[in-house]
Parts: structure tokens; sequence; C-alpha cells
């Protein structure tokens, strides 16, 4: 019995860690005030059952089985089958042993299967509620996450109870756990197929949309969310799908060739670790792994992973004599920043019950968070619909800035957005879409001595990187200054650019706009503006809104001042929510063209 002897063995090493892994997440978490918490302890424990349960199994077949073969179970004028190929084939064995009309090893297989049942189902919820903290990167509010909490307990619990109704009446009719019974288990596998694929569509998604990375302990790295769900995937490919899968063919074939039964007999011990690996990777850290592994790897080796993990530096080595910037750190010299906003936000917001501007804030969200990697960008954190960002060079920060405005021009948004404010009214220069959609204002600032001491700080709540000093000040300012579409930037930022023209992958025009005092450094700024050189036609509009702007207001003046601007702006917004009616449909426009062109440096 060697391979019902290495399956014992690994299910009991499972039942060990899954049971470990239960009670640590129970001791550590607060599991009422979260439903993925509680998601995360329920599969931990129906895990830790179905362990326990097939360990007792293992561990009768070993210790007390008498392990008597059916005469002609296998029908056909088939002989029955071997003690060797009966090792092999696991808890499958059982319908071809006289032991499986006992009472008690039906009642112990039953309850193995709604145990095993139960896991998949709360795979379904917690990868959706993964896929949502990932998507969203909040939850609920504790209230409404107790509430999801008991939606999901009963939900789950009747389809489980219905699922030990039906296995335990098929036991019943047949007296045992038969073939009919193993029919369940065999469903059981299927369920489990559906819920890889589940997972696996939300992986995507969640790529396609930009979440498969974000900013965590100050560094911009693949988002532990997206990892999660990725690992758990893994750990189900590699350990449990070969041996479902070759359980489902045996089940539909009765095939007694060598070659399946060899594979199912060693799929069986990788499948009995399942329940091991799982706990690993969601309870041990990767230090943790790598002190148990570290006798296996060179010094060398393990010191560039120590470094990596513990202080955040490159576990490869750097090539040639440049530097090299990893793509996982944040700028931490002079890094370039830019701070967005969408205009008229608040008003948006004040319309109806909100679903409108729920709708597009999610769209401008995505479109700003996808273009991150591109561009090394850095997400230090968002204020409402807000984002503040931090490159590694003014070239990539200006692109990011150029390549967002023209995706916002051609998003899908709602039809209901369009009109509803000026705001968000189509415009049109000449034949050319300039204006549709959210629109947002855009500043860019980078840092340099000159400035000032930048302290960076990682910040205890989040755990992301902060920076504080005169350029982040500076960098909220201009930020703000700007109009709707508007990409302001500071004096050494535009001589960048004059200088460095060709070097910006998509084709852009550079304005002086004017000079704005700044209270708290006691500073004046040099302030210009940024424009797609596709949309040029919006600096038509903004030379309008400046002139109006100049009109009431001194054009070297506070912030205070232009905020009052903004404040009457936003008051003709409000006006204009009043007057609005109807929504108005509108064709949208074709993709702009240039758009497209790839970054060449």
């Amino acid at each position: 019995m060697l391979w019902t002897t290495i399956g014992a063995v690994m299910i009991a090493v499972s039942t060990l860690a899954t049971g470990m892994t239960m009670l640590s997440l129970r001791r550590s978490w607060d599991l009422q005030v979260s439903s993925v918490r509680w998601l995360f302890f329920a599969y931990f424990a129906y895990l830790f059952a179905w362990c326990l349960s097939r360990t007792a199994f293992f561990a009768w077949v070993l210790l007390f089985a008498d392990l008597q073969v059916k005469p002609g179970e296998a029908g056909g004028g088939e002989p029955p089958l071997e003690y060797a190929d009966i090792d092999r084939l696991g808890i499958h064995a059982i319908v071809f042993l006289q032991e499986a009309h006992s009472g008690w090893v039906a009642a112990m297989l039953v309850l193995g299967d709604a145990t095993l049942f139960a896991v998949a189902l709360w795979m379904f919820p917690l990868s959706y509620e993964l896929s949502k903290i990932a998507n969203k990167s909040m939850d609920r509010g504790a209230a409404k996450e107790r509430q999801r909490i008991r939606l999901y307990s009963r939900v789950v619990h009747a389809v489980l109870l219905a699922f030990v109704a039906v296995e335990t009446t098929i036991t019943l009719v047949n007296r045992g756990y038969t073939k009919e019974t193993r029919a369940c288990l065999v469903g059981i596998y299927c369920v489990q197929f559906l819920s890889l694929g589940y997972m696996l569509g939300l992986l995507v998604r969640l790529k396609l949309r930009g979440r498969k990375y974000e900013t965590v302990h100050g560094v911009f790295v693949a988002s532990p969310v997206y990892q999660r769900l990725q690992r758990i995937l893994v750990v189900y490919a590699v350990f449990s799908f070969q041996y479902q899968l070759s359980s489902v063919v045996l089940y539909a074939t009765d095939s007694r060739q060598q070659l399946l039964l060899d594979f199912i007999g060693v799929s069986l011990i990788v499948y009995q670790a399942t329940g091991l690996a799982l706990a690993v990777t969601t309870s041990c850290s990767q230090a943790c792994v790598l002190d148990v592994c570290g006798c296996c790897l060179p010094d060398d080796i393990e010191a560039q992973i120590h470094a990596h993990i513990l202080h955040g530096e490159p576990a490869s080595p750097r090539r040639g004599d440049n530097l090299t910037l990893d793509l996982n750190e944040p700028p931490r010299v002079n890094p370039v920043f830019v701070f967005t906003d969408i205009e008229s936000s608040s008003a948006l917001w004040g319309i109806g019950d909100g679903h409108i501007m729920q709708r597009a804030t999610e769209l401008h969200d995505n479109i700003l968070r996808a273009a991150l990697t591109k561009y090394r960008g850095y997400e230090i954190t968002t204020a409402g619909d807000a984002f503040h960002l931090a490159f590694h060079t003014i070239r990539e920060a200006t692109e990011y800035c150029l390549d967002v405005q023209l995706q916002l021009l051609v998003a899908n948004w709602p039809k209901e957005l369009h009109g509803l404010l000026p705001s968000t009214r189509r415009q049109r220069a000449g034949h050319r879409l300039i204006f549709g959609g959210l629109r947002v204002r855009m500043g860019i600032h980078d840092a340099a001595d000159t400035d000032g001491a930048l302290v960076h700080n990682i910040h205890a709540v989040t755990g992301k990187m902060t920076y504080t000093g005169a350029s982040e000040v500076i960098a909220n300012e201009v930020g703000d200054l700007g109009d709707g579409g508007q990409i302001l930037v500071t004096k050494r930022v535009a001589e960048w650019l004059q200088m460095y023209e060709d070097l910006v992958a998509i084709e852009c025009l550079v304005d002086h706009v004017g000079s704005y005092s700044i209270p708290q450094i006691n500073a004046y700024l040099e302030v210009y503006q940024v424009t797609p050189e596709v949309l040029a036609g919006r600096k038509k509009v903004f030379s309008k809104k400046l002139r109006r702007r100049a009109a009431s207001v001194s054009f070297v003046g506070a912030p205070a001042t232009l905020h009052g601007n903004r404040t009457r702006l936003q008051s003709l917004d409000q006006r204009a929510i009043a007057r609005h009616a109807s929504h108005h449909n509108f064709t949208i426009p074709q993709r702009i063209g240039y758009y497209s062109r790839a970054t060449s440096m």
C-alpha cells in the first residue's frame, strides 16, 4: 500500500496546516468587520474538515480495513481489480471494496464529500469579494459587511444542506457508498472546475482594468489581492486539477489502463497536499518560506532575495554600467509629481442619485490606473476623485498625462453624462472633437534641490510612500489651477519639454500661462500649459477662460482668490443643474488615430 501510505501522510500534514491556518485567522482577525476575512475563515474551516475526514478514511484503510474486493464489480466480464490497482485509486477504491456497504464508512465519506462541496462553494464568493477589493480598494463599511456575511452564509449553507440531503438519499437507497454515490463526488469536481474558470475570468478582468498593480508599503508592486487570487488559482491548477480531471475520466470510462491508474496514483499524492499548499500561500510570508528553504539556495541568491524582500532592493543584478530603475520602486530622487482632479465633480455627484457619476468615476479611475504601469507611475494616494502620483522622469510624467487625456476623450462614457453640465458637454474645434466626457485637470512639477528638502516617509496606516516638502506643495497648487482637460506644468518642466521635445512620444505644444503666488512657501510660480497637438483646439477654450479669470481677479494672486473664482464657476454648474430637464444622446466619436502611437523611449 505504498501510494495509500504516502497519500495518508500528505493529507495528515495538510490537516495540520489548514487547522493551524484556521486558528491563526480566528485569533488574529476580527471576522465580523470584513466579508473577505470571514470567507477566508469559512473556507479554511471547511478545508480543514475535509482534510480531517479524508485523513480518517486513509487511517482506516491502513490500520483497520480488510480490503475485500467485490467480485465482478467492473462488469463486462473483467476480473476484479488487483490490490496494486486499489492502492493507486485512493478515495475511488472504496466502490470496489466490500467495506463500501459499511454504514459508518459511508457516513465518513459522505461527510468528506459535503465538506469538499462547501470548499468549492466558498470559492465563488471569496473570489468575487477579493476581486471587488482589488477593483475598488475599499470595503462597504462594517454594517454592510455583516449583512453580506449573513447573505453568503445563508445561501451557501442552504445549497450545502440540499447537497447533503441528495447524497445521503442516494447512499441509503444503494445501501452504501457505491458508484452512484461517487457521481456526487465527480459533480463536486465539476463545480471546482467552474470555480477555476471563474477565478481565471476575474484575474483577466482585473488585469485588463489595470488593477494588477498598486502601491503597497510604499512600492508599486503587483496588487496583493490580485496575487492572492492568482496563487489560489495556481495551487488549484497544480495540485488539484489533474487528479480531479483524471477522476472524471475514470468515472466516465471505467478504464483499467495502467497508464491512467499510474497517473491517478501520482496525482493523488499531489492532490492530498492541496491543503498544505493553500495554507502556506495564505498564512506564510515570503521571509518565512525563505528561512525554511534557504538551505537549498546558493548564498548569493539567498542574499539577493533577502535584500529584495526585507529592504526593497532589487533582487536582480543591474545590467551594464548605467543605473537601471526597478519598475517596482517609487521614485526616491527628485520625483516628478502629477496631481489630477475632475472638473465640477461635486456638482456631478449632486445630480440624481449619483449613479451616473459613479459609473463615470469608475471608468476614470480605471483609465488613470491602467496607464500607470506603462509609464512607471506610482500612486501616492487618492483623495475622492483626485489622484496624487509620482514619476521617475519628466518625460514619463508628461507622456502619461498626454496619453490619459487622449484616452479620456475617446472613452465609452455613460450616454447620460454628455451635456449633463457645461463641463461634460461635447465640444468640437472645426470637425475635431476636443472635449467629451469627464474633464480632468492635471498639474506637473519636478522636485529639485532648489525647492528645499523633500522628506520621504512610509505612511503608518496605508504603508505607502509619502512626500513632504515645498515640491509637493507646488505640485498640489499647480494641479488645482487648471481647467478640466488642461495640463499645467512649472517652468523647469516646460523648459525640459522645449529642449527635448523630440524625446516625447506624443507630440505636444507648450505655452506660457502666467505667474501665480503660493503664500505657503512665499514664492511666485511661472506656469505653462502642455496640450496634445491633436487637441490644439483646446488652447482657445482655455484662453477664453483665462481672460475671464484675469478680468475678475489679479493675475498674480493668492490661491484663495483663485479658489473663489472656481467657486463662482461651480455656481454656474449648479444653475445648469436646475435648468437641466433631459439627457441628450450623441454618436460616439471616432477614435483619434494619433493616440495609438507607442512610446519609443
